[in-house]
């Protein structure tokens, strides 16, 4: 079953009585816990008919108590399992004997108790208490978003805020964002907290425009970066000199804009190469593990470049690194010569 077909259910109040929910969105994963929850239970009555257990602490006793107990003045009560490490951990959690009488007790769970486990990243496919689950309950993977569903999700959350969001801003946010690259590290969560921080930042403002998203953003340096790029490959030295100062006033230090730079000519040469044998950005992207809009960037930029070029220049970026290190030349006077080198035409 999909998230989406779970949350359609659980919004008609459809819900059955055993769940897993695992994946990498935990933000997902809770908020379909928390919509559970509300369908279920009324805060009158929340005390005696929401229980919460750690899966650390589980107990085949402490599970079936809860699970008996009959719901007070409600049709169903609810009880969730934190990180339960039966389902996925190598060790063994369970006696042998204890297993069995779980899996059994996965078809004896009353009509009037909903069991939800989650907060597992992954789960045990092998498992013999996996397969009994999927046949007793529901085991739902919450995976990362499409590009057309994180755009819907990232529209809806913002209206929820009370607030406004264009598809070119939300693709701007999107682009410069970690989530889809083949390492990223971004999730849900992370997206939120940056839409949070935008909102608080843009005040009374009714719609997001990308100048709030460029203010407060996590990915303001790389966004800098990209300008001062961008100059480089249109061997633009004086506009390139203009971006680096701006970086130092903001408080960046050299040798991590000198790391960064050098960095983002290995991934200028590693797509020229990829480039040359018929590989598009978005395979680029996927295969050498950067953001696809990075790697768009990187083709563009490449077709200012010879490899031959691009090689020497990597070499110089040691070369400089080498001097910096013995003292033989001030790190802002290398990073000059290095952007001067850069923007040669």
């Amino acid at each position: 079953m999909s998230y989406h077909k779970l949350l359609s259910e659980v919004q008609a109040k459809q819900i059955d009585k055993l769940y897993l929910l695992y994946g990498e969105e935990l933000y997902l994963i809770e908020e379909i816990v928390e919509r559970i929850k509300e369908a279920l239970i009324t805060s009158d009555f929340e005390s005696l008919n929401y229980f919460q257990l750690e899966g650390k602490d589980l107990t085949l006793e402490k599970l079936v108590d809860a699970c008996e107990t009959l719901p007070f003045m409600a049709e169903k009560k609810l009880i969730t399992i934190k990180n339960f490490e039966a389902f996925h951990s190598k060790k063994r959690v369970l006696t042998e004997n204890e297993e069995e009488q779980l899996m059994a007790y996965f078809n004896q769970i009353p009509d009037t108790t909903c069991l939800v486990f989650y907060g597992n990243e992954t789960v045990d496919n092998r498992k013999k208490l996996i397969k009994a689950f999927g046949k007793a309950g529901k085991l739902i993977k919450f995976e990362r978003l499409k590009e057309n569903e994180l755009n819907k999700w990232i529209s809806d959350f913002v209206t929820a805020q009370g607030k406004k969001i264009e598809p070119r801003e939300i693709s701007y946010l999107i682009n410069h964002l970690d989530y889809f690259g083949k390492n990223a590290s971004q999730r849900l969560m992370d997206i939120v907290n940056e839409i949070k921080k935008v909102i608080a930042f843009m005040g009374e403002a009714e719609r997001i425009k990308t100048a709030h998203i460029d203010k407060v953003s996590i990915f303001k340096y790389q966004n800098d970066i990209f300008k001062l790029l961008d100059s480089i490959g249109q061997k633009n030295l004086s506009e390139a000199m203009i971006r680096l100062d701006d970086l130092l006033a903001e408080g960046e230090a050299l040798i991590r804009l000198m790391v960064t730079l050098s960095n983002q000519v290995k991934h200028i040469l590693a797509t020229k190469l990829l480039l040359e044998e018929g590989y598009s950005p978005k395979m680029i992207a996927a295969k050498i593990g950067i953001h696809p809009f990075t790697a768009s960037k990187c083709a563009v930029q490449s077709k200012g470049y010879t490899v031959k070029r691009l090689k020497e220049l990597l070499n110089l970026f040691l070369e400089m690194d080498y001097q910096i290190k013995s003292g033989k030349i001030n790190d802002r006077v290398a990073m000059e010569l290095l952007l001067a080198e850069m923007c040669c035409k």
